[in-house]
Protein backbone atom coordinates (compact mmCIF):
# COMPACT_ATOMS: atom_id res chain seq x y z
CA UNK A 1 0.00 0.00 0.00
CA UNK A 2 1.41 3.46 -0.74
CA UNK A 3 2.04 5.97 1.84
CA UNK A 4 -0.57 7.84 0.12
CA UNK A 5 -3.43 5.49 0.81
CA UNK A 6 -2.95 5.50 4.19
CA UNK A 7 -4.86 8.03 6.17
CA UNK A 8 -3.13 10.25 8.87
CA UNK A 9 -5.41 10.04 11.74
CA UNK A 10 -5.41 8.04 15.12
CA UNK A 11 -7.70 6.61 16.52
CA UNK A 12 -8.17 9.31 19.01
CA UNK A 13 -9.07 12.03 16.04
CA UNK A 14 -11.32 9.61 14.78
CA UNK A 15 -13.48 9.52 18.12
CA UNK A 16 -13.75 13.02 16.93
CA UNK A 17 -17.84 13.55 15.89
CA UNK A 18 -19.33 16.36 14.99
CA UNK A 19 -22.87 15.48 14.16
CA UNK A 20 -24.94 17.83 15.69
CA UNK A 21 -28.32 16.54 14.74
CA UNK A 22 -27.41 12.89 14.45
CA UNK A 23 -25.05 12.52 17.16
CA UNK A 24 -22.27 9.50 17.45
CA UNK A 25 -25.04 6.56 16.34
CA UNK A 26 -25.40 5.01 13.52
CA UNK A 27 -27.29 1.69 12.60
CA UNK A 28 -26.36 -1.93 13.49
CA UNK A 29 -26.95 -2.85 9.65
CA UNK A 30 -24.64 -0.06 8.41
CA UNK A 31 -21.74 -1.46 10.67
CA UNK A 32 -22.86 -5.12 9.53
CA UNK A 33 -23.04 -4.05 5.97
CA UNK A 34 -19.26 -2.24 5.88
CA UNK A 35 -17.84 -5.49 7.40
CA UNK A 36 -19.87 -7.62 5.07
CA UNK A 37 -18.54 -5.84 1.79
CA UNK A 38 -15.02 -5.55 3.73
CA UNK A 39 -14.80 -9.75 3.84
CA UNK A 40 -16.66 -9.55 0.02
CA UNK A 41 -13.96 -7.21 -1.35
CA UNK A 42 -10.91 -8.94 0.49
CA UNK A 43 -12.16 -12.53 0.08
CA UNK A 44 -9.13 -14.96 0.95
CA UNK A 45 -8.33 -14.20 4.18
CA UNK A 46 -10.77 -11.54 4.95
CA UNK A 47 -11.27 -13.07 8.58
CA UNK A 48 -7.68 -12.89 9.41
CA UNK A 49 -7.12 -9.52 8.08
CA UNK A 50 -10.27 -7.72 10.30
CA UNK A 51 -8.99 -9.83 13.56
CA UNK A 52 -5.84 -8.26 12.90
CA UNK A 53 -7.37 -4.95 12.31
CA UNK A 54 -9.04 -5.30 15.52
CA UNK A 55 -6.31 -6.31 17.10
CA UNK A 56 -4.21 -2.64 16.29
CA UNK A 57 -7.37 -1.00 16.78
CA UNK A 58 -7.40 -2.71 20.45
CA UNK A 59 -4.06 -1.65 20.90
CA UNK A 60 -4.57 1.53 20.25
CA UNK A 61 -7.59 2.50 22.20
CA UNK A 62 -5.73 3.05 25.69
CA UNK A 63 -7.71 0.48 28.22
CA UNK A 64 -5.81 -0.43 31.11
CA UNK A 65 -7.90 -2.67 32.29
CA UNK A 66 -10.89 -5.49 31.97
CA UNK A 67 -13.33 -2.85 33.35
CA UNK A 68 -12.13 -0.34 30.93
CA UNK A 69 -12.41 -2.95 28.03
CA UNK A 70 -16.21 -3.43 29.48
CA UNK A 71 -16.80 0.15 29.44
CA UNK A 72 -15.55 0.56 25.99
CA UNK A 73 -17.46 -2.09 24.45
CA UNK A 74 -20.67 -0.51 26.17
CA UNK A 75 -19.89 2.76 25.36
CA UNK A 76 -19.15 2.39 21.47
CA UNK A 77 -22.49 -0.06 20.89
CA UNK A 78 -19.98 -3.26 20.48
CA UNK A 79 -21.69 -5.21 22.87
CA UNK A 80 -22.06 -5.73 26.69
CA UNK A 81 -18.60 -7.48 27.48
CA UNK A 82 -18.27 -9.57 30.68
CA UNK A 83 -16.09 -12.57 32.07
CA UNK A 84 -17.51 -15.88 31.08
CA UNK A 85 -14.41 -17.43 33.10
CA UNK A 86 -10.94 -16.83 34.57
CA UNK A 87 -9.34 -20.35 33.85
CA UNK A 88 -9.02 -20.65 31.25
CA UNK A 89 -9.53 -17.19 30.28
CA UNK A 90 -13.27 -16.62 28.55
CA UNK A 91 -14.43 -13.59 28.04
CA UNK A 92 -18.41 -13.03 26.70
CA UNK A 93 -19.90 -10.24 24.74
CA UNK A 94 -24.10 -10.10 24.90
CA UNK A 95 -25.93 -8.25 22.25
CA UNK A 96 -22.93 -8.47 20.04
CA UNK A 97 -22.99 -5.47 16.89
CA UNK A 98 -21.72 -7.97 14.41
CA UNK A 99 -24.16 -10.79 14.95
CA UNK A 100 -26.76 -10.84 17.45
CA UNK A 101 -30.72 -11.47 15.58
CA UNK A 102 -28.72 -13.14 12.81
CA UNK A 103 -30.20 -16.04 11.71
CA UNK A 104 -27.45 -19.83 12.32
CA UNK A 105 -24.83 -19.52 9.70
CA UNK A 106 -23.22 -22.50 11.19
CA UNK A 107 -20.21 -20.62 12.22
CA UNK A 108 -18.55 -17.71 14.43
CA UNK A 109 -18.42 -14.82 12.23
CA UNK A 110 -16.88 -12.05 14.64
CA UNK A 111 -13.40 -11.43 13.62
CA UNK A 112 -12.87 -7.75 14.23
CA UNK A 113 -14.71 -8.15 17.75
CA UNK A 114 -11.98 -11.05 18.60
CA UNK A 115 -9.04 -8.83 17.37
CA UNK A 116 -10.16 -6.12 19.68
CA UNK A 117 -10.15 -8.10 22.28
CA UNK A 118 -6.69 -9.48 21.78
CA UNK A 119 -5.30 -5.99 20.96
CA UNK A 120 -6.41 -5.01 24.47
CA UNK A 121 -5.60 -7.42 26.21
CA UNK A 122 -2.04 -7.18 24.70
CA UNK A 123 -2.12 -3.40 26.21
CA UNK A 124 -3.44 -4.59 29.89
CA UNK A 125 -1.25 -7.75 30.07
CA UNK A 126 1.73 -6.52 28.59
CA UNK A 127 2.27 -10.31 26.69
CA UNK A 128 0.86 -11.67 22.90
CA UNK A 129 -2.07 -13.17 23.59
CA UNK A 130 -4.47 -15.06 20.71
CA UNK A 131 -8.43 -14.91 20.91
CA UNK A 132 -10.79 -17.68 19.34
CA UNK A 133 -14.01 -16.74 18.95
CA UNK A 134 -15.78 -20.06 20.69
CA UNK A 135 -19.65 -19.24 20.81
CA UNK A 136 -21.03 -16.71 18.21
CA UNK A 137 -25.31 -15.79 17.65
CA UNK A 138 -24.41 -16.67 13.99
CA UNK A 139 -23.58 -19.98 14.89
CA UNK A 140 -26.96 -20.41 16.51
CA UNK A 141 -25.53 -19.68 20.33
CA UNK A 142 -26.92 -17.52 22.97
CA UNK A 143 -23.89 -14.91 23.34
CA UNK A 144 -20.35 -14.74 21.90
CA UNK A 145 -17.48 -16.03 23.75
CA UNK A 146 -14.17 -15.51 23.31
CA UNK A 147 -11.37 -17.58 25.02
CA UNK A 148 -8.26 -16.28 25.21
CA UNK A 149 -4.55 -17.77 25.60
CA UNK A 150 -1.95 -15.96 26.51
CA UNK A 151 1.67 -16.89 24.45
CA UNK A 152 4.09 -15.50 26.14
CA UNK A 153 5.63 -12.00 26.90
CA UNK A 154 5.93 -9.42 24.11
CA UNK A 155 9.03 -8.44 22.69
Amino acid sequence: MKKSDVLELSFEEMYNVDRPTLGRKADVSLIRALKLSIIEYLGFNAASKLYFAGMHFGENIGVKSIDDMKEFFKELGIGILSMASENPLKLRVEECIDCAGLPNLGKPICYFEAGVIAGCLESILDKKVKVVETKCYANGDDCCEFEVSILNTKE
